[in-house]
């Protein structure tokens, strides 16, 4: 089983807040976050991994 990594989607329609999930690979992200809003996957503006912020 592959690692699963945090991503934060992001979306074209400013009224869809942004998602954040955890998903194998970036793609698997992308066709996750659009079936969970019910959105067509081309409404994805930006998919990133969530990397966690040094202290300092």
């Amino acid at each position: 089983m592959s690692k699963l990594l945090p991503f934060r989607i992001h979306f074209e329609d400013p009224e869809i807040a942004p998602l954040d999930l955890e998903a194998s690979d970036a793609e698997s992200a992308r066709q996750l976050a659009a079936t969970r809003r019910g959105v067509p996957a081309g409404a994805i503006r930006k998919v990133k991994i969530i990397r966690e912020k040094a202290n300092g």
